[in-house]
Parts: C-alpha cells; structure tokens; sequence
C-alpha cells in the first residue's frame, strides 16, 4: 500500500550543495513539470500568431515556475489573486532564486498583463488584438531564461 501522506519522491530531482541531498517535493516538481509545459504551448501559440494568448501562457508558465520554488522552499503559495501577482510570488523567495535584473525587470513587466491578454473587459477590447509580435517575442524570449534559471536554482539548492 503506497503511502499518500509523503510531500516526497525519491525519484525526483535533488537538491545538492547541503551536506545531505534532499529530494525535492513532488509538488514543486509538479508545478515545474506544468511550467515547462505551459512554456512549450506558448511557443506553439507564438508560431501560430496568437501572440497574445501567447502572452497569458508565459505568464502562466511564470507564474508555475515561481510556484515550484516557493514549494521547493518549503513555503506555501498564496492563492487566489495573489497567487497570479508575479512581483508578490517573486519577493517569496526573491533571496533564493537570485534572479538578475534584467529577469526582475521581465517579471515587473509581465505581470500586469495577467487579465489584459485574456478578458476583453480588461483589454478594452479584444486581447488578440492588443498584443504585437514583438513584444510576444519579447517575452518569449525571456520567460525561457527565466524558467531555464529558476531550474536551475531548484535543482542545485
């Protein structure tokens, strides 16, 4: 009988640079897992042109990313509102994930784009026109290091 109460799983990655590995959480492997995942649509979605949908899966994927830190942390994650605040998950475990400026800036800039890229109330009009190629590509590019880095952070820690 497996026991559902373990928050681990010694099949997932490990956190190195303690004098003991510990195994990360499942959770937080999840929440990785998902962001990888959201990132990978959101270039499908860039390819097809949809750049503002686009726009919400990185933000999405963001979102995700810094979810799976705040779990590999051993913190919990707000919800509701909060829990789509970019900036508010970031200053969680902004200590930890030592992200460069120019990422900080990135996550400063993505996250009032949330609810404008999605809900024609909040774009006063229709999202898939609001958003330009550029500025996907933008994002799309710098989300990736974003996510690439906070891997990274995850798997030594």
């Amino acid at each position: 009988m497996q026991n559902h109460a373990s928050v681990f799983n010694p099949t997932q990655l490990f956190r190195v640079g303690h004098t003991m590995a510990r195994a990360l959480r499942e959770d937080a492997g999840w929440w990785l897992t998902a962001a990888i995942d959201d990132y990978e649509s959101a270039q499908l979605l860039f390819k097809g042109g949809k750049y503002s949908k686009s726009i919400h899966v990185l933000h999405n994927s963001v979102e995700k990313v810094l979810k799976a830190v705040i779990l590999a942390e051993r913190k919990r994650p707000p919800r509701g509102v909060e829990g789509h605040n970019l900036v508010r998950l970031h200053a969680m475990v902004a200590r930890q994930a030592k992200l460069p400026p120019k990422l900080v800036r990135t996550l400063d800039d993505l996250s009032p784009l949330y609810l404008p890229s999605e809900y024609p109330d909040a774009a006063f009009g229709t999202p898939g026109t609001l958003f330009k190629k550029e500025q996907a590509q933008r994002y799309l590019r710098e989300v990736g290091e974003l996510v690439r880095w906070l891997k990274r952070r995850i798997s030594r820690e």
